[in-house]
């Protein structure tokens, strides 16, 4: 419940902002009491000692620590990509595992012929590490790509480099390559 009460809030004042309707709580605290089922309200002003703010700080700087490098992107495969990467997997050209992340009764449903089922909660309770080749690149897949970039984080913190997942997942897949195949 709190969190539809502030979510809502939230999104009705960014309605107020861009629309120009209403009055905003700029200058306002709303305070929420779960339990009590109200709202309260605190006026904020300005401190008029403190000086204004003409420029951004860099709080990395002013805290003295160093940001860690942002890694450009999630090592993704496109439908189409992998596509390729199966012929060329089925004629001898590549070798890698195509590791189905989803639940049992989901790869009933729909599944991409030559990829292998090892649901997300086996991996990252650690019981299939084992199960998963360190010597050849994976491409882990699941539903709509979410539970796939969790495994591959999973996978990156183990210590696999050759990894990455099916962007959007098996229904991008359907869409994509194999269309007559079912959805969920």
């Amino acid at each position: 419940m709190l969190c539809a009460a502030v979510g809502s809030l939230m999104v009705t004042e960014a309605v107020k902002l861009i629309t120009g309707v209403g009055r905003s709580m700029l200058g306002r605290v709303a305070l929420f009491d779960a339990l009590g089922g109200s709202w309260r309200e605190i006026k904020v002003s300005k401190d008029p000692e403190a000086e204004p703010i003409t420029e951004l700080t860099d709080y990395e700087a002013f805290c003295g620590i160093t940001p860690a490098p942002a890694s450009d992107s999630v090592p993704t495969v496109t439908p189409t990509e992998l596509s390729g990467m199966l012929e060329a997997r089925a004629a001898g050209e590549r070798d890698f595992e195509l590791v189905d992340v989803r639940e049992i009764g989901e790869h009933e449903i729909v599944s991409i012929d030559g990829s292998v089922l090892i649901p997300q909660g086996r991996i990252l309770a650690g019981e299939a590490w084992t199960e998963l080749p360190q010597d050849k690149e994976i491409v882990f897949h699941c539903k709509g790509g979410t539970r796939s970039a969790a495994v591959l984080a999973a996978a990156q913190r183990a210590g696999y480099t050759r990894v990455s997942h099916l962007d959007g997942g098996i229904l991008a897949w359907v869409h994509d390559v194999e269309p007559n195949k079912p959805v969920y």
